[in-house]
């Protein structure tokens, strides 16, 4: 089944802003990078805190969160035809891009399927995952973000990654491995929720591209 809305201002139309879904875009001057999570709240439970819990006090951050009480895959928008003008515009401004997705991926398997066309990001981004103890796979082609249109590749360079993590790994970063709204808004997080998250900084603050 495809999806409802083919690009924001269809949806804009059809939801109401603060009911059914928020945007939220937060600056920092100083950075030349961007984290965004486009199918945030329960669209894809769990990847707009993350990508909240990466930027803060680091990057530019931008979530999309659906907030219906059901149903909140009706508000996804696929990433080659996301173009909310904040995201956009936050992403194109941006020297390299993390976005963060969620994929239900092999049961009780907590893995993140890396893509994107930000190739020496990807291998860093991999390495410090694997050095937390995270399971890391390449993104198979349905969720590879790959494309030139995928909103992690609009970046000024054209190039971004795109992380997949599994329902079992999202789970995981939740005491009982509770993904509801409740939980996430309640600010509860994992120690694997910290480790994740660290692992990723510790690129954002490190990272030299292959010459």
């Amino acid at each position: 089944m495809g999806n409802l809305y083919d690009n924001y201002a269809q949806l804009a139309a059809g939801e109401e802003e603060g009911v059914t879904y928020t945007r939220t875009a937060l600056y920092r001057p100083t950075t030349s990078w961007a984290s965004i999570a486009i199918h945030g709240g329960g669209i894809e439970a769990g990847s707009g805190e993350l990508a909240l819990a990466v930027g803060d006090g680091l990057m530019d951050t931008y979530v999309f969160a659906g907030i219906k009480a059901s149903h909140n895959s009706d508000l996804h928008i696929t990433s080659s035809r996301f173009d909310e003008p904040q995201c956009l515009a936050m992403v194109g401004a941006a020297d390299r891009c993390i976005s963060f997705h969620g994929y239900a991926g092999t049961a009780d398997q907590a893995e993140t399927a890396l893509g994107g066309l930000d190739a020496d990001l990807q291998q860093s981004i991999s390495a410090a995952l694997i050095d937390k103890g995270f399971r890391v796979i390449s993104a198979s082609s349905e969720v590879a973000g790959t494309y030139p249109g995928n909103i992690c590749n609009k970046d000024r360079r054209g190039a971004g990654v795109q992380l997949e993590l599994s329902h079992a790994l999202r789970k995981s970063f939740f005491p009982t491995e509770d993904l509801s709204r409740a939980m996430r808004d309640s600010g509860q997080r994992t120690a694997r929720f910290y480790d994740y998250v660290e692992a990723i900084k510790s690129v954002v603050t490190t990272f030299q591209p292959a010459s």
